[in-house]
């Protein structure tokens, strides 16, 4: 699949730093699916998904039934149901609460996005409280999946990195428009120039 799968971790401070991050990425197609697992409450999801609309290369939608991982979409996960994906390269919502205390819960997004073994993956965690996506760090390293981090100088709320930060298993830091350089860096490099077009 010639698209690769961004997952976005975030919490206290999340939607602002996902919003800079994805304002920050050039103004054309990139070969990139998001899908957003953001602690907030269930009546903000609308408000995110409109603010993280505002990209004219980037369709912001929340998951209510199966999507398909394309190019130009961002997925935000819902707060009542568990998210799966599926090797026909779709995410897909299940019946399943997520794992307490979290929800969404990132350490299971993580491992759930693991049954896509054709499909290049990088995860992303930005400001939040707590340490949710950490526990299963070396699950995705062990994958060959590179996890980045927000900074800790440009959170809101700096324990979510920092948490991932301890793991040793972060290759990457920036602040969100640093992420966002870095990612278009990486996809050209691993995608040829004639995807962009």
């Amino acid at each position: 699949m010639n698209t690769m799968l961004v997952l976005l971790g975030a919490s206290t401070g999340g939607p602002a730093a996902v919003k800079a991050f994805i304002d920050a990425l050039p103004d054309k197609p990139l070969p990139v699916c998001f899908v957003l697992a953001n602690h907030i409450n269930e009546g903000s999801l609308p408000n995110l998904q409109a603010m993280l609309n505002e990209h004219p290369f980037i369709d912001a939608e929340i998951i209510d039934q199966y999507k398909d991982i394309k190019p130009g979409k961002l997925y935000i996960a819902p707060i009542d149901k568990k998210i799966s994906f599926v090797v026909q390269g779709k995410v897909i919502l299940t019946e399943e609460a997520w794992s307490k205390p979290y929800a969404p819960n990132i350490n299971e997004l993580f491992a759930e996005s693991l049954e896509l073994r054709d499909v290049e993956k990088l995860a992303i965690i930005f400001s939040g409280m707590g340490e949710d996506g950490s526990k299963n760090a070396e699950l995705l390293t062990e994958s060959g999946v590179d996890i980045w981090c927000q900074t800790i100088e440009s959170c809101i709320q700096s324990s979510m990195p920092e948490s991932m930060m301890k793991t040793g298993q972060v290759t990457y830091k920036d602040d969100p428009a640093g992420l966002a350089a870095q990612l278009v860096i990486l996809l050209e490099a691993l995608f040829p120039v004639d995807q962009y077009a």
